[in-house]
């Protein structure tokens, strides 16, 4: 992908969770999504109850696959600290700037609206578009719910940015693997399920099953319980059991 197309899909990725909110509950896959990347920033594991503007970036980073460039967070000033020390990406301290599609806003709330504002970041969202001195944001946590911001570029409240290298991400081949390689990782795979025990809930359909014959195992004995089941060992085991169903 190129740089704009890696900056289109983080935008992308926050408009499909626009309108995700907490009094339904379908922002908790938001925050679900940020807990099960690992290892989680500070080792603190989000709650539903916890304000998720900062999560909801880092999710989207998650689902994009960009946390290389996208510091992963739960809180404004801590991701922010990121930005600071990040290797490629960088904090851009200079609100007056007009930002790009899939950069990181953050907002001071008592921001006074003269001069560089310094103060504690209190929320934070992604820029999905600029056009005529203007910038829309996605957030999430925007009065509980994920929801658009349209504001003046180097206007009140604006804090600084967090300004990923999308660049550095961009055009990169993407890992391949010819058939041959599959085939046998695959064979591999199926060998070592076909030959893991199976599970005690089965026991006593198993017992039934290779007592009348229908399931009789492969030339080394082994029942593969856990392996996937072809059509043609499908057909044998359908087979097996209306030959034992008529002889009764």
């Amino acid at each position: 992908m190129t740089e704009q197309q890696l900056r289109q899909k983080v935008v992308n990725t926050a408009r499909g969770w626009l309108g995700r909110r907490e009094s339904d509950g379908s922002h908790r896959a938001i925050i679900d999504l940020y807990n099960a990347h690992k290892p989680l920033a500070r080792g603190y594991q989000v709650q539903y109850t916890d304000a998720w503007c900062a999560t909801f970036v880092s999710a989207v980073a998650i689902k994009c696959g960009l946390a290389d460039i996208m510091p992963l967070e739960c809180g404004c000033e801590a991701m922010i600290s990121l930005y600071r020390s990040h290797a490629v990406s960088r904090w851009e301290e200079d609100e007056s700037i007009t930002p790009q599609p899939g950069d990181v806003v953050f907002y001071d709330w008592q921001d006074s609206g003269t001069g560089d504002c310094t103060g504690s970041a209190d929320h934070v969202g992604i820029v999905e578009t600029v056009s005529g001195g203007k910038i829309t944001v996605i957030e999430g946590n925007y009065s509980n719910s994920v929801k658009r911001r349209t504001l003046k570029i180097n206007g009140r409240y604006i804090r600084g940015y967090g300004v990923p290298d999308y660049a550095s991400q961009a055009d990169k081949e993407e890992e391949t693997m010819d058939q041959a390689t599959f085939d046998k990782l695959m064979d591999n795979w199926l060998q070592r399920q076909g030959a893991a025990a199976p599970s005690e809930w089965s026991q006593e359909a198993r017992t039934w099953a290779e007592e009348n014959g229908i399931i009789n195992g492969n030339d080394k004995g082994q029942k593969m319980y856990r392996s996937f089941c072809t059509r043609e060992q499908l057909a044998v085991i359908l087979f097996r059991i209306v030959k034992q169903l008529s002889r009764k």
